[in-house]
């Protein structure tokens, strides 16, 4: 969430699912998952890119760009951009269309071993 902060974007940028969505496109950080086996345990967000629902050519522009920025933003050392999938939202009963892109990070535990 502070990547997408700090970046300065011109959406809001929100950390739970709003009732009501005051601007779009918007940037929803859902909650996260964590896996473990063993030693390494991987922490996957689901970062949902909602758009406006007028259906329109431009409405379907402004959330693929969006989208691309928020991937750009995302993608680097730290995380890793697993997926991209198109999806729906629903805020306050109303359908909007949207992306989940899926960001994952990773940590390896080593344990000494007593001599």
């Amino acid at each position: 969430m502070a990547e997408l902060q700090a970046a300065n974007v011109d959406w809001p940028v929100y950390d739970y699912r709003p009732d009501d969505m005051t601007g779009l496109p918007a940037v929803v950080v859902d909650r996260p998952s964590v896996s473990v086996n063993v030693q390494h345990h991987i922490a996957s967000v689901p970062v949902v890119v909602i758009g406006r629902r007028d259906g329109t050519a431009d409405a379907q522009y402004e959330l693929d760009e969006v989208a691309s920025r928020v991937v750009d933003l995302l993608a680097g050392p730290q995380f890793n951009v697993d997926r991209i999938e198109p999806a729906t939202a629903s805020i306050a009963e109303l359908t909007y269309p949207a992306y989940t892109v899926t960001v994952s990070c990773g940590v390896t535990y080593c344990k000494e071993n007593p001599q």
